[in-house]
This record gives structure tokens, C-alpha cells and sequence, in this order.
């Protein structure tokens, strides 16, 4: 095939380290012209990728950094000099609202899910030919939902008022009973054993000002660490240097708070002084665990309605006044009546509004060539003036492909290559050049170099090592493998750590879901030691050509946060099919 033919114009938003791109540039029929991503570090390695081009990053005028809520796409477009019939849009908003790991944050709504809406903005102002929209697995349940908001022209709350709902649902000929997609709904607040704040929710119910009493999230994690260390015991002191540091912190800052007009006003200052109180008796001694939970809890309880409150009038959302305040089996509850909708059904008739056909599912990348069972919720778009007859469809699995690759064909031939600790000796000489898997093939492809870039690990020491060896020698999965005399001291509840800390690998079998592993610490299938960053991104499907940038940690985070470029590449072989074209060189040829 020729290589003269035109490539795509691709427009990579919430790019990260580039992981999407990198599968669509595999394909050899696009090419990036702008990506958008605020994290720094990230930042770094996109730039490293694409030629060290530092203006392949889209930042708004009179500004240092690419935030995508001030991007305007229609202005980029005209000063590249190109329409959005040219292009094609991919990208995965921030996902942490959606997630199942964020269910335990102590906020109501995540701002990242508004982000979501930015991208919806993006695709509306640039109109590309097609799109993809990256999440993770469960963006499609009903749990997952926006709230109606006011109507603010140009911001991301015109894309979720009941005007702009309105509007989509009249058009679609997806709704032909024009029924409305949002329907009444409340959110829990609160809910207290301390009846006697119900005065206070009562007071706070009137003000148009709302600001919890302690803001700094460090600040609230001390209280909630003392609230849950004291459960388990009789009584309680505090410890540690970092204990009592940051306890002091707190107690300087609520002294501070006592001063405030608005605390005054919410008749508050008893409960803080009691707080305040038995913090200062933590630091010098024993406290009973009852007094400790009742001085703390209702000051605790209190902050946590202020911040939810607080976010639902940050974020526009329209509800009912007054709140919904009720005693319940001895609780005080808190509601807030509303209006949601459910994210996906409203992508779905927002994008065909703008003429798209979509298909959307969850696939897993191991069923695309990717060492790895990740599964991850895709939409994709096609412009339905581009499409033809061809019905749009997200592939289920690349054809041809028989087999799931394992960890041993992602990283064997880096097993005697010892990883380095220090991010600045970044290169390594590879070995074993022969008998090499066709997914090594891959990844060492394009790469003349004879190095390897980012195999670096944590040098493990102490408890870590001996947690290392000890799984090893018992032929362990991961923490729970481990004796209680190399558990205790380390998690507050060890019988509740979660499968995937101390992760050791299994070469016979995919790797489970890539995080963080430094964070994790995920250790080798053989060796007693901490994966590396390179291995990490072998099981991600990254080519060793692909070079990450910033700190140990800030490298080991791109990774896990990365969309797999085999999947993205697998996606993108059935986009350039719906036009009516294909790939330099297919995926299936190169794993076969």
C-alpha cells in the first residue's frame, strides 16, 4: 500500500500519556494534529512521543496549561486551517466519579463526571467525521447519573438543563413519544445518630453561602482515622509524630474557625470546643471510646452535610426547597429532592442530535491481543453523512485471534534483565533476542535502538522485601498469602485488603487490571521484586519505543491510568472500515 494517501486528523482530548493515539497511530491511517491533557507529568511523555513537539498540546489563549473548559475547538480549528468533517475525536474523561473505587470518597458528586460534558462540547463544536469515548466499565448502570441544572449559556451547565434536555429529546427520532429523560430523584445528604444537629441543618437550610466548617481534605482524614482506629478499641491516644503534627494543625485551625461570623451564626461553637477539647486530650493521653465518638462524631457529621450541600450548589443543580429534613429509626436524615438522568441514554440521544450513529459496549482488551483482562466502555460514533450504508458496530474481539495472551508472552524475555531504581539511568541493553513470542516481537518492534526504556522499579528493602520473598516461597497470590507476623502494623483492617495488593503475577494467565502497581505493590511472576514501569506498560501494550516521563510514582500512574494501545488499535482498524478503508498493516498479521 501506498503511504502517500491522506491520514486522519485525530484529536486526542484527556489525552494522558497517550496510550489511545498510540493504538490509533499503530494503524498508520492517522496522525495527531492536537491533544488535551492538564496533568504535567503526562504531559512530558505525550511531547517525548510525538517528536518532541511541544505545541501538539492545545492550551488556550493566555494560557499555561491545557484545560479543556477553556478551550475553544471551533478557534483551534480555524487556526489550523482544517473543518471537523477532517478529523476524528477520541478520549477518555476522567472516570474517578463513575468508578467503584470512589464510592467510599467522602464527597456527594465528583466534579470529573462534568467533565464527561466537556467532551460532549468538544464533539459538538469540532463535528468530526467520527468519534470514541473511553470510560470505565460501569458508566452504562443506572447508578451512573447527571443532575438537571440551571441553564448557563456557554458552560457545561447548558449541556445539562432541562432547556438543553428538552431540546435533544423533541429531536430524536430515537424518542418518539418525546418523553423526557430525567425523572424526580433525592440524594441522601446525611444521616446522624446526633439529633441535636437538627437545629443546625435547619439554620444552614436558609443560607445562600455555604462553606464547610473544614475544608483541607488532610484535616478531615485525621478525624475520620480517629473515628475509625477508636472503633476497634476501648480507648484511645494518639501515636505517631505525623498523628499528633496534624492533630495540632487541627486544633489551630478550628480555634481559628471559632471566630467566624458564620460559625457564630450557626450557634456551632459548642459542639466545636468539645471537638476541640478532646483532640488536646489525644495528644497527652488515654480517651475513652465513647467520649472520643461523641465529641468527634457531630462535628464530623456536620462537615460532611456542609461539603455535599455545598457541592450541590456549585454545581447548579436545581432541587427543592426547602431540604427534606426527617427523623428516621432515631437518625436525622438529610435530602435533597432533584432531577437526574442517566449519563449514557443522555450521550446517546445528545450525539444522535448531532447526527451521529453510535454503538457502545464494554469490551475487554485481552480479547484484542492485550496480556491483560481489562474491560472498559467504548462509544462509537460515526457522522451519518460519513458512514454509508455500513452499520456503525464496536468490534466484540479482533477477528482472527484464537488465543489470550498471558503475562509470559508480555514479559519473559525481561526476566533476567535486572530493572534499575533511579528514573535518570532510564535505558538498559536488551537480551535474548531469540524464541521471542509474537507479542514480544511487537513490542520490541520499531525499536533499533538496542535498549529498553523505563524498566525501573522500587528498590524493595525491609518489611517489603521480606513480604516479597515470603509470597514466593509459599507460591502466594498476594497479601493475604502472607503470615498475620508480616501483616499486622501495615493496613487498618488487613482482612479487608483488597486481592490486588502485593499482587504477585501468574506468567500462565493474563494480568489482572493494571492500577498503579508501585502503589499496589504488584511483584514479578519469578523474582521476589517490584514490577517495573516497562512491564507494567508491556501488560498494557505499549511498544518499548513508547517513553515515559516525570517521577517513578508520576510513570508508574500514566501507565495504570492508560487506555491499552491494542485495544484502541483494534477499535480503530473498525473505524477506518466504516469508511471504507483500512490499515497500513492489520493487528491480526502482526500478533499471528
Amino acid at each position: 500500500m501506498s503511504n502517500e494517501r491522506p491520514k486522519y486528523k485525530l484529536i486526542d482530548l484527556f489525552a494522558g500519556a497517550g496510550g489511545l493515539s498510540n493504538g490509533f497511530e499503530q494503524t498508520g491511517r492517522f496522525e495527531v494534529i492536537g491533544a488535551v491533557e492538564i496533568n504535567k507529568s503526562a504531559v512530558q511523555t505525550y511531547i517525548e512521543n510525538h517528536g518532541h513537539n511541544e505545541d501538539i498540546i492545545i492550551k488556550p489563549k493566555n494560557y499555561s496549561i491545557s484545560d479543556i473548559s477553556n478551550i475553544d475547538f471551533t478557534e483551534f480549528l480555524c487556526d489550523k486551517g482544517i473543518t471537523g468533517a477532517e478529523t476524528i475525536v477520541i478520549g477518555g474523561p476522567p472516570c474517578q466519579g463513575f468508578s467503584n473505587a470512589n464510592r467510599q470518597k467522602n464527597y456527594l458528586i465528583s466534579g470529573n463526571n462534568q467533565l464527561v460534558k466537556e467532551y460532549a462540547r468538544a464533539i459538538k463544536e469540532i463535528k468530526p467525521a467520527a468519534f470514541l469515548l473511553e470510560n470505565v466499565k460501569t458508566m452504562s448502570s443506572e447508578i451512573h447519573k447527571f443532575f438537571v441544572t440551571e441553564n448557563i449559556p456557554y458552560t457545561r451547565f447548558s449541556y445539562s438543563s432541562e432547556e438543553h434536555l428538552s431540546e435533544i429529546t423533541n429531536h430524536n427520532q430515537l424518542n418518539k413519544d418525546n418523553e423526557c429523560i430525567w425523572k424526580d430523584d433525592s440524594v441522601l445528604l446525611i444521616a446522624t445518630q446526633y439529633v441535636e444537629l437538627e437545629s443546625v441543618f435547619k439554620k444552614i437550610n436558609g443560607l445562600d453561602v455555604i462553606q464547610p466548617i473544614i475544608e483541607s481534605e488532610k484535616l478531615v482524614s485525621r478525624i475520620r482515622s480517629i473515628q475509625r482506629k477508636v472503633n476497634k478499641l476501648t480507648s484511645y491516644q494518639l501515636v505517631s509524630a505525623t498523628e499528633v503534627k496534624e492533630t495540632t494543625e487541627l486544633v489551630v485551625y478550628l480555634k481559628e474557625r471559632l471566630n467566624d461570623k458564620a460559625i457564630a451564626d450557626l450557634e456551632i461553637d459548642l459542639i466545636m470546643q468539645k471537638a476541640i477539647n478532646t483532640l488536646e486530650d489525644l495528644k497527652v493521653k488515654q480517651v475513652n471510646k465513647d467520649k472520643i465518638l461523641n465529641e468527634l462524631g457531630p462535628l464530623s457529621h456536620l462537615n460532611q452535610f456542609l461539603t455535599r450541600f455545598k457541592e450541590i450548589k456549585d454545581e447548579k443543580i436545581i432541587y427543592k426547597d426547602p431540604l427534606d429534613i426527617s427523623l428516621k429509626d432515631d437518625n436525622i436524615e438529610v435530602k435533597v429532592h432533584v432531577k437526574s438522568y442517566n449519563v449514557v441514554e443522555y450521550l446517546s440521544q445528545f450525539f444522535n442530535y448531532l447526527g451521529y450513529e453510535i454503538d457502545y459496549k464494554v469490551l475487554n482488551a485481552a480479547d484484542f491481543g492485550v496480556p491483560q483482562n481489562r474491560q472498559r466502555f467504548m462509544i462509537l460514533g460515526v457522522n451519518k453523512e460519513k458512514k454509508g450504508n455500513i452499520q456503525v458496530e464496536l468490534p466484540q474481539r479482533l477477528e482472527g485471534l484464537n488465543k489470550k495472551f498471558t503475562t509470559k508472552d508480555a514479559i519473559y524475555d525481561l526476566e533476567q534483565v535486572t530493572p534499575t531504581h533511579d528514573v535518570e539511568e532510564n535505558s538498559l541493553i536488551y537480551t535474548q533476542k531469540k524464541q521471542l513470542t509474537p507479542l514480544q516481537k511487537y513490542y520490541r518492534s520499531n525499536n533499533d535502538t538496542g535498549m529498553i526504556f523505563n524498566h525501573i522499579n522500587t528498590q524493595s528493602r525491609g518489611m517489603s522485601l521480606q513480604r516479597f520473598k515470603a509470597i514466593k516461597e509459599v507460591g502466594g497470590k498476594n497479601f493475604h498469602s502472607l503470615s498475620n507476623e508480616l501483616k499486622d502494623n501495615t493496613y487498618s483492617d488487613s482482612a479487608r485488603t483488597q486481592n490486588t495488593i502485593y499482587l504477585r503475577l501468574n506468567y500462565d494467565e493474563p494480568s489482572p487490571t493494571v492500577v498503579n502497581v508501585r502503589k499496589s505493590m504488584w511483584n514479578h511472576p519469578k523474582n521476589a521484586v517490584a514490577l517495573s514501569i516497562r512491564e507494567a506498560a508491556r501488560l498494557q501494550s505499549f511498544k518499548d519505543d513508547f517513553v515515559f516521563k516525570g517521577t517513578k510514582d508520576q510513570q508508574y500512574q500514566q501507565v495504570g491510568n492508560a487506555v491499552p494501545p491494542l485495544l484502541a488499535r483494534g477499535i480503530a482498524e473498525t473505524m477506518l472500515g466504516l469508511f471504507g478503508d483500512e490499515p497500513e498493516f492489520p493487528l491480526i498479521d502482526e500478533l499471528s
